[in-house]
C-alpha cells in the first residue's frame, strides 16, 4: 500500500493563505463574526449484507451474510480563535461464512482528534488519528477517490485478509501570514501494522516527515517561498526497505496582472535507498513552471514540472482547467510525461456535474502515472458515471458504475476492478432513513480467471444532533 504524502498538500493549502496574492484566513476573519459553540452528533446505522463471493474466489466458497451496526460520535468546540474536534467509530459486526460458525466480534474501531488555533497572523494546527480495518470485509472501489491521491497500486485493488491499523500524527505551525515575512513548519508521522494476515503484500510500515519553509512578499504582485523537507520511510517487507528523501526548493509567485499569474520553482532532491540488496542514490534538480489565467467562470493552467522519484527522473507537461457551468461543473485536464527510461505516454483527467430536471450527471476519468513505495512504476487509470434522481420529495434512486485499473508498467502485468451500484433511498421520518440496493463487481488480473460477485444490502440509520 501506498503512504499518503500529506506534508505536499498541506503545504500546497498553507502556501496560498500564507501569500498576499490571495485572501487570507486571517484577512477574512476581520470581516466575519467569530464562531463559537458546541455541537455533539450521534449516528447509528444497521447494514445487512448478502454476498455470493466475497472474498473474489474461483470457485466462490459460497454465500457470506453480514449484519453491521456502526456507531459514530462526533464533537466539535469553537471559540473565536480555537477549533476542537472529536470523531469516532466502530462496528459490531455479525458475520456468517462460508465453512466457518457465524461470529459477532468488534470492529474497524477509528479515532481522528483535530485542534487549530488561529489569529490574524498565525495558526497552529494538530492531528491524532487511528484506524482499523477488517481487509476481508474491505470494498475495493469504496476509497477509491483516497487510494488515487495516495498512489494507486494494484493491492489496492486485490482481496486480502487480516487487519491493518494506521496511526497518524500531524502538527503544522504558521506565522506571519499577514506580515511581509512569514515561516512555519510542519511535522507527520504514519505507521501501518498488519495482523492475522496471510498475503506477503501486508507488511508493515513507518513515515516520518518534516518541513520548515520561508516566504517573503517582495510585492504586492510577487512573492517568494523557500521551503527544506525530509523523510525517512521504512518498511518490514521482504527486502527490509530503508529509505531517506531530502530536498530544498525555491519558488517565486508574480501576478503579471489582474488575471494573470505565474509560479516558477527550482530545487533539489535526493533519496537514498537501503534494503538486505544495496544501497541506491537517485538525486538532481527539480522544479516547475506553472501559468493560470482566470476567466469568468472558471481557470485554466498550463504547467511543467520536473522531480525525482526511486525510479529516476519524471518529466510532465499538462494543460488543465476547470469551470463552472449553470447547472453544475467542468474540469478537464491533458498531457504528457516522460520517464528516466525516456518513454513517452499521455496523461489526464476529467470531471463533469450536471444538475437536470430529471437529476444530477456525474462523471470523471483519469489516467497518472506513479511511483510506489516499492520502486514500481504503476499507471492507474480511473473512471465513474454516476446518476441519481428523485422520485418523491421523500425518495430517491441513484446508478453508479465504477472502474479502476492499474499496471505495472515493467512487468506489463495489470489489475482491474469494475462494478454496477443501484441504490433507493428513502426517508422513512425526520430522524430515519432507509437505503437499499445491488451491488456487482468484478475483479480481472494478469494471468488469472475473472472473480466476480453480487451482493444485495439493506441500510437502516439515524443521526441525533446536540448543539
Amino acid at each position: 500500500m501506498g503512504q499518503k504524502n500529506k506534508i505536499a498538500a498541506l503545504l500546497a493549502g498553507t502556501s496560498l493563505i500564507a501569500t498576499g496574492l490571495v485572501p487570507a484566513t486571517g484577512q477574512e476573519a476581520d470581516a466575519v463574526a467569530p464562531i463559537e459553540g458546541f455541537a455533539m452528533t450521534l449516528g447509528i446505522s444497521s447494514t445487512l449484507r448478502v454476498n455470493d463471493n466475497l472474498s473474489f474466489s474461483d470457485p466462490s466458497p459460497g454465500t457470506s451474510t453480514l449484519w453491521d451496526n456502526t456507531v459514530n460520535f462526533g464533537l466539535l468546540s469553537e471559540t473565536g480563535v480555537a477549533r476542537f474536534t472529536a470523531d469516532l467509530g466502530a462496528t459490531v459486526r455479525t458475520a456468517a461464512l462460508p465453512g466457518q460458525s457465524t461470529e459477532t466480534t468488534f470492529d474497524d474501531p477509528s479515532i481522528v482528534l483535530g485542534y487549530q488555533m488561529e489569529s490574524a497572523d498565525s495558526l497552529l494546527e494538530a492531528e491524532l488519528a487511528y484506524q482499523q480495518v477488517s481487509l476481508q470485509f474491505e470494498d475495493p472501489l469504496l476509497g477509491i477517490d483516497d487510494l488515487i491521491e495516495d498512489g494507486l497500486e494494484p493491492s489496492d485493488l486485490t482481496a486480502s485478509d487480516g487487519m491493518r491499523g494506521t496511526y497518524s500524527a500531524s502538527v503544522s505551525f504558521e506565522t506571519g501570514r499577514t506580515a511581509p515575512f512569514g515561516f512555519g513548519t510542519v511535522l507527520e508521522y504514519e505507521k501501518t501494522e498488519y495482523w492475522d494476515t496471510t498475503d506477503p503484500g501486508n507488511y508493515d510500515d513507518e513515515t516520518t516527515a518534516a518541513e520548515v519553509f520561508a516566504r517573503l512578499q517582495f510585492s504586492p504582485v510577487m512573492e517568494g517561498r523557500i521551503a527544506l523537507d525530509w523523510e525517512q520511510y521504512d518498511a518490514m517487507d521482504a527486502v527490509s526497505t530503508s529509505r531517506r528523501t531530502t530536498g530544498a526548493t525555491a519558488s517565486l509567485t508574480y501576478e503579471i496582472n489582474a488575471i494573470t499569474r505565474m509560479t516558477a520553482s527550482l530545487g533539489y532532491t535526493e533519496i537514498e535507498e537501503t534494503n538486505l540488496i544495496g544501497t541506491t542514490l537517485q538525486d538532481g534538480v527539480t522544479g516547475g513552471l506553472a501559468v493560470t489565467r482566470d476567466f469568468p467562470t472558471g481557470n485554466i493552467t498550463a504547467e511543467y514540472s520536473t522531480g525525482i522519484s526511486t525510479t529516476g527522473r519524471r518529466d510532465t507537461i499538462e494543460v488543465r482547467g476547470e469551470f463552472e457551468t449553470p447547472g453544475g461543473s467542468i474540469t478537464a485536464g491533458l498531457g504528457a510525461t516522460r520517464s528516466n527510461a525516456g518513454d513517452v505516454n499521455m496523461i489526464g483527467s476529467l470531471g463533469y456535474t450536471n444538475e437536470l430536471a430529471m437529476g444530477t450527471v456525474t462523471a470523471a476519468l483519469e489516467r497518472s502515472y506513479d511511483t510506489s513505495n516499492a520502486g514500481i512504476e504503476n499507471r492507474s487509470t480511473t473512471a465513474s458515471l454516476g446518476f441519481d434522481t428523485d422520485l418523491s420529495p421523500n425518495a430517491s434512486i441513484g446508478f453508479e458504475l465504477d472502474y479502476a485499473e492499474v499496471t505495472d508498467v515493467a512487468a506489463d502485468t495489470t489489475t482491474s476492478i469494475s462494478g454496477f451500484r443501484a441504490t433507493y433511498n428513502r426517508d422513512l421520518t425526520a430522524d430515519w432513513g432507509l437505503t437499499a440496493g445491488y451491488e456487482y463487481r468484478n475483479r480481472q488480473e494478469t494471468g488469472a480467471t475473472n472473480r466476480e460477485s453480487n451482493e444485495l444490502f439493506v441500510t437502516l440509520e439515524r443521526e441525533f444532533s446536540i448543539r
